[in-house]
C-alpha cells in the first residue's frame, strides 16, 4: 500500500451517520403526494442505475466482478462490454495508484434485458417510447440544458486503483470502482464514488451495499431546492443549478467535523481553466468548432485528461445545449469503433476523447485533432539521466527526449478550420495577466466560463430575438378555437435583420457566415426544435388563462352536444398537461378548469355523462 500515490486517507472516509443528520434530512425530502408511492430502490435507480467492480483477470480481460445492488440490476451483454473496457485506461501509461475519470456510452437498445426489478417506467433503459418517464421530464424541463439526461445514454464515472502486487501472476493490481447514472454531473460523483471506492478497497462490499441503501434514501432531484444527501456518513448540502449565472456551491459535513462544511467544487463543471489551458491561445477556435459540430478527437495519454478535456469543451457553448454525440473517453473496444473510425464516409460530427496510441492512425482522416499531455506534468526538451562514472560515483547526463515523444506530449491542434471570428485579445491578457500574479486557478475558471457564457449568450440574442417575432400575437389567441401557428424560421429573413451597430467587439469578424454554418448544425436544429416546444406551452398556457376568465355557462347556450363534448376532450387534454407539469398552470387556474369540465358534463345528456365519468 505504501507505493500507492494520490490516495486519500482512510481518516477521510466515515463510516457511520452523524446524529444531527435526521433531522436535516427530514426537512429536505420533501416527496409530497409521491412519498406513499415510494418502492424500495426506486430513489436509488432514479440518482444511480448501478455500482459496478470491474477487474482485470489474466486470462479473461476485464470482467465485471459484482453488481450492486445485487440481484436487482440486469445489463446486456453488449452494454457489460462496453463498460468493462471503458473502466481501464486504454494506453500503457504506467499509471500507479487512483485515478478518476468519466466516460459515457449509448444503451444497447436491441433487448430488454437492460431494466431494474418493480421500477416505475423511467428505471427501463430500453423504453422505446420518447418519454424518459414524469419524473425525468419534470427534471429536464427546470434544469440547465446542458445537464438534462437522455434516454438512450448513460455515464460512468470510473475510480481505478492500480499498485504493483508480485503475487499476482501480471504483477500489478487492477481494479475499477464505476458508479452508472444518467445524469452528467462529473464532480459530484467521482467524489462520492472516491469516498466509497477507498474505503471498498479497505472494507470489502458490504460498504458499496451500505452506500446503495444511502443513496436510497435520498430525496428525488429537484433543480433550485436544496437537497441534503448522506452518504458512508457524510452528507452533502447540494442546490442544483436552474441558472447558468447563478448557482450556489454544494458542501459536506463530514462525520469528524459534523458541524464544519467543507465547500465543493460545482456539480456539474469540470475546472474550465486546468483542462484549457495548454489551449489558452485557440480557445476562440475551439469555441467555434464545438458551436458548429466539428469532428473532434482529443488524444491524451491518460483518460482522466480526455474525459476532462471533453467536458470542457461540451461546456463552452452552455447556455446553448451541445447536441451531437460526445464521448469522454472511448477505446478500440467500443462498440462504434469501426463506424468511428471507417474512411469511406466522413467522420460523424461528433467528440471523442482517446488514450490509445493506434488512434493517432486510425483517425488521422478526422479533420480536428487535440494532441494533449497529463496537465499535471512538466515536460522539458531535455531530462537528466542518472548513471555512475569508472569511479562509481553517481553524476548527472543529458539526456535527448525522443522528438516522437515530445510530439505526443506537447498540446497541438491539427485542424484546417478557418475561423470566422476575430480573437478577443482582452480575454486572454487578463487570462495571462491572472497566471502572472498567481491568480487561483478556481477563478481563472470561473472567469473563462463567465467569457465563454457571454460569448454564447451574444451570438444567440440576436436569434432569439428574432424567434419572439415568430410568436401569434395575442390578440389572436381565442378560448374555443384552435391556437394560431408559429411562422416558419427564415434564414435570410434573420440575416436581413441583422444590425451591424450592434455587434458586440467579441463577435467582430465574418459573422454572417458563421449565422450561415451554424444552420446546418445540430446544435441549431436542436436549439430550434426546443424553442418551439416553449413556444407551444406558452401559447397553451396563454390559452388555459383565457378559457379560466371566460363566462363558460354563457357559452354552453345554444351549442350543440358535439360542440360541446368536444371542447370538454380539449380542455380534458389541457388539465393532462397540467396535471404531468408540461405546462406550468397556476393552482387558480387549475381549479378553473375543473369547474369548466364540471359544467360541460352537467350540460350533456345523461348517457353520455355516465360515459364520461
Amino acid at each position: 500500500m505504501a507505493e500507492i500515490s494520490n490516495c486519500a486517507s482512510l481518516e477521510d472516509v466515515p463510516s457511520s451517520l452523524p446524529q444531527n443528520l435526521s433531522l436535516r434530512r427530514k426537512t429536505s425530502a420533501k416527496l409530497g403526494k409521491k412519498e406513499s408511492h415510494i418502492l424500495p430502490w426506486d430513489r436509488f435507480s432514479h440518482w444511480v442505475h448501478s455500482i459496478l467492480v470491474v477487474t482485470f483477470d489474466i486470462e479473461m480481460g476485464q470482467s465485471i466482478e459484482s453488481i450492486y445492488p445485487n440481484n436487482h440490476v440486469k445489463l446486456s451483454q453488449q452494454d457489460k462490454t462496453n463498460i468493462c473496457y471503458l473502466s481501464f485506461p486504454d494506453s500503457n501509461s504506467g499509471l500507479l495508484g487512483d485515478s478518476s475519470f468519466h466516460f459515457r456510452f449509448k444503451l444497447d437498445t436491441s433487448n430488454s434485458t437492460n431494466n431494474f426489478h418493480n421500477f416505475h417506467q423511467y428505471q427501463n433503459l430500453n423504453q422505446t417510447s420518447k418519454s424518459l418517464g414524469i419524473d425525468y421530464e419534470i427534471y429536464n424541463s427546470k434544469t440547465l440544458c446542458g445537464l438534462q439526461v437522455e434516454k438512450n445514454f448513460m455515464f460512468g464515472y470510473v475510480f481505478f486503483r492500480q499498485v504493483k502486487d508480485k503475487s499476482l501472476k501480471r504483477g500489478y493490481f487492477q481494479k475499477s470502482v464505476v458508479l452508472l447514472s444518467r445524469f452528467p454531473f462529473a464532480s459530484l460523483f467521482n467524489y462520492i464514488l472516491g469516498l466509497v471506492a477507498v474505503e471498498y478497497f479497505s472494507t470489502g462490499g458490504e460498504v458499496i451495499e451500505t452506500a446503495c441503501h444511502n443513496i436510497d434514501q435520498w430525496p428525488l432531484l429537484v433543480p433550485g431546492e436544496l437537497l441534503s444527501l448522506p452518504i458512508l456518513g457524510h452528507y452533502l448540502e447540494v442546490k442544483f443549478p436552474i441558472s447558468i449565472e447563478k448557482y450556489s456551491l454544494p458542501v459536506i459535513y463530514k462525520k469528524d467535523l459534523p458541524s464544519v462544511p467543507i465547500t465543493l467544487p460545482p456539480v456539474h463543471e469540470v475546472n474550465l481553466f486546468k483542462c484549457l489551458e495548454p489551449l489558452l491561445i485557440n480557445m476562440h477556435l475551439l469555441w467555434e468548432m464545438v458551436l458548429l459540430n466539428e469532428p473532434i478527437v482529443v488524444i491524451a495519454n491518460i483518460p482522466s485528461v480526455c474525459s476532462e478535456l471533453v467536458q470542457a469543451l461540451v461546456s463552452t457553448i452552455w447556455p446553448l445545449k451541445y447536441a451531437s454525440d460526445y464521448r469522454p473517453f472511448f477505446t478500440i473496444h467500443n462498440s462504434e469503433f469501426n463506424e468511428y473510425s471507417s474512411k469511406n464516409s466522413s467522420p460523424p460530427g461528433l467528440i471523442i476523447g482517446v488514450t490509445n496510441p493506434f488512434f493517432t492512425k486510425c483517425l488521422k482522416h478526422w479533420p480536428n485533432i487535440i494532441k494533449i499531455a497529463d496537465i499535471n506534468k512538466n515536460v522539458q526538451l531535455e531530462s537528466l539521466e542518472r548513471g555512475e562514472g569508472q569511479d562509481g560515483i553517481k553524476t548527472n547526463k543529458l539526456k535527448k527526449i525522443n522528438p516522437i515523444k515530445l510530439m505526443e506530449t506537447q498540446p497541438d491542434i491539427l485542424t484546417n478550420f478557418k475561423p470566422f471570428l476575430k480573437k478577443d485579445k482582452s480575454i486572454l491578457k487578463n487570462i495571462i495577466n491572472g497566471s502572472e500574479s498567481n491568480r487561483p486557478c478556481e477563478a481563472q475558471s470561473a472567469l473563462l466560463r463567465r467569457y465563454f457564457t457571454g460569448l454564447t449568450q451574444t451570438f444567440m440574442i440576436p436569434l432569439e430575438r428574432y424567434f419572439s417575432s415568430l410568436m401569434p400575437l395575442h390578440r389572436n389567441i381565442y378560448p374555443f378555437k384552435s391556437l394560431p401557428k408559429l411562422k416558419e424560421f427564415d434564414a435570410n429573413e434573420f440575416l436581413k435583420s441583422l444590425k451591424q451597430n450592434e455587434i458586440a467587439p467579441s463577435l467582430k469578424g465574418d459573422l454572417p457566415g458563421l449565422y450561415k454554418k451554424f444552420f446546418n448544425s445540430l446544435n441549431f436544429k436542436n436549439w430550434l426544435e426546443q424553442k418551439k416546444i416553449e413556444a407551444d406551452k406558452k401559447l397553451e398556457l396563454l390559452q388555459i388563462q383565457l378559457i379560466s376568465d371566460y363566462d363558460v355557462n354563457n357559452w354552453i347556450k345554444g351549442k350543440q352536444e358535439i360542440e360541446i363534448l368536444d371542447q370538454y376532450m380539449n380542455i380534458k387534454k389541457k388539465m393532462d398537461l397540467i396535471e404531468t407539469k408540461r405546462v406550468e398552470a397556476s393552482d387558480q387556474n387549475r381549479a378553473q378548469l375543473k369547474s369548466i369540465l364540471n359544467s360541460f358534463v352537467s350540460a350533456l345528456p345523461e348517457d353520455v355523462r355516465a360515459i364520461l365519468k
